[in-house]
């Protein structure tokens, strides 16, 4: 149930954002012996366009920033471009329904789901918990294809608002369930959901994926098996909760399952004559922005910035689809640039091949001598020997488990990660800024200029008819 391949570590990214596109090449052609403008014609009967809407999960503007001055090189004369520079169309606010400016994710997602605002945890409800039509199921009840890509578990808040009701977004076994067990005019809810979550379907007081299968629903635990798919619909679990970080797997993983589903979906689109709306979401740049990892928050944007542009390119085959990109919030509090030095250090922050998550989980298998030989060839920094004996000394409540236990080694780390790269974090929190609002193709002037969340998702369900 996971991505197969071994780990890849990389310093600069473009050579593995390559790979990624070459590896999605084939799925961006129509997949039937029909021509492009057949292709193109299929989506346009009910003269709607597809809508592909992309979210950044966490990624303000100091994200796309920071991964344009790490795709640079310093005194070249010019910045490397990126996917994300001839889109940017306005920005957005994202506050909740709630007693604070500050949302999460699930308030986010409501939003940009069902043009509503709600409270902070909601999936899919309105403040007064009532359930709002989304996006998704507003294009299932005009016949659309509908899917959803993500690198967390399907069943977490962003995903889950676009295609259930639920009070709170920690009731992840019941989002499973209504996945499982929602169906909408005689099928699922969904064509295709790809990402991580498998242990939320098989649990020891309810296995769904035997009866699913039994029912018609295919069920894939291994990425690779995606290139074979042909029937829809399609639910991908390829890890137990979320997929690994960017950083410490192999590239392109947001990219393939993004090629696949839009494969599937357009297939499925010349058959019947109808749109599809695809969300895909860079979900694990948020969790790189709570760790306050920099590479790991590089890499993430990376893993998005190669699936984005797979969708530039099946838009430049099929011009009949909006594309619009946001961010449910940003978190952190990223600055590029601290401790009152004018510099931000890419280069040593592309020199780090590993998350604090791995570093920090293999640090507390090590004994504390170890320690530097392992570290040193991952950070790559010129840690210096007081740094060193602050990391040794770091004292660990042996009562705590799992990322509790990890956190005093990570909150050293991020300390002399910071100074060495000049990267600064405010939170390990969200924070209540704007962000950035991108789109092309038809629909797009909507999104343009100053936004709120909610407008997004007015307008993208003005398109579904």
């Amino acid at each position: 149930m996971k991505f197969s391949a071994p780990a890849v570590k990389f310093g600069r990214l473009a050579s593995s954002i390559a790979a990624a596109l070459v590896l999605s090449a084939c799925a961006n052609q129509p997949a039937t012996d029909g021509s492009t403008a057949a292709a193109n014609a299929t989506a346009t009967s009910s003269g709607a366009p597809n809508i592909i809407f992309m979210i950044g999960d966490g990624m303000g503007f100091e994200y796309i920033s920071a991964y344009r001055y790490a795709m640079s090189e310093l005194g070249a004369g010019e910045l490397a471009a990126t996917p994300f520079d001839d889109l940017l169309t306005g920005a957005a606010t994202t506050y909740p329904d709630d007693d604070t400016w500050v949302t999460d994710s699930a308030a986010s997602a409501t939003a940009l789901a069902t043009g509503v605002k709600s409270y902070n945890g909601a999936i899919g409800i309105d403040a007064q918990k009532n359930p709002q039509q989304t996006l998704m199921e507003k294009a299932r009840e005009h016949g659309w294809g509908t899917g959803a890509v993500a690198t967390v578990q399907v069943n977490h808040a962003t995903p889950a608002s676009f295609f259930t009701h639920h009070p709170s977004r920690n009731q992840y076994n019941e989002i499973a369930d209504s996945y499982a067990s929602q169906v909408t005019n005689g099928g699922w809810s969904f064509d295709v959901l790809l990402g991580g979550g498998y242990q939320y379907f098989h649990r020891d007081d309810k296995n769904w994926l035997p009866q699913l299968q039994q029912q018609g629903l295919s069920i894939l635990t291994d990425a690779t098996e995606l290139d074979q798919q042909q029937q829809l619909p399609v639910l991908g679990l390829f890890a137990d909760k979320a997929l690994p970080f960017a950083i410490d797997d192999k590239p392109g993983r947001l990219a393939h399952m993004t090629s696949q589903a839009l494969r599937l979906l357009t297939e499925q689109s010349q058959q019947t004559n109808k749109p599809f709306a695809l969300m895909v979401e860079g979900s694990m740049i948020d969790w790189c922005g709570h760790a306050n990892d920099i590479a790991c928050a590089v890499h993430e944007m990376a893993d998005f910035a190669a699936a984005v542009q797979v969708v530039r390119e099946y838009l430049a085959q099929h011009p009949n689809t909006l594309l619009v990109i946001t961010a449910d919030h940003s978190t952190g509090g990223l600055t590029l640039g601290q401790g009152g030095e004018y510099a931000w250090h890419s280069e040593q922050v592309m020199g780090i091949t590993a998350s604090l998550e791995q570093m920090t989980k293999q640090l507390l298998q090590l004994p504390r001598e170890q320690w530097r030989d392992y570290l040193a060839p991952i950070l790559n920094l010129p840690v210096t020997e007081q740094q060193w004996q602050q990391l040794e000394q770091v004292q660990i409540d042996d009562s705590l488990r799992g990322r509790d236990r990890q956190y005093p080694l990570g909150k050293v780390l991020v300390q002399i990660i910071s100074e060495h790269t000049r990267t600064g974090w405010t939170t390990t929190g969200h924070t209540a800024v704007d962000v950035p609002v991108m789109a092309t193709g038809p629909g797009a002037d909507a999104f343009r200029g100053y936004l709120d969340n909610t407008e997004l998702a007015q307008a993208l369900l003005q398109l579904v008819r």
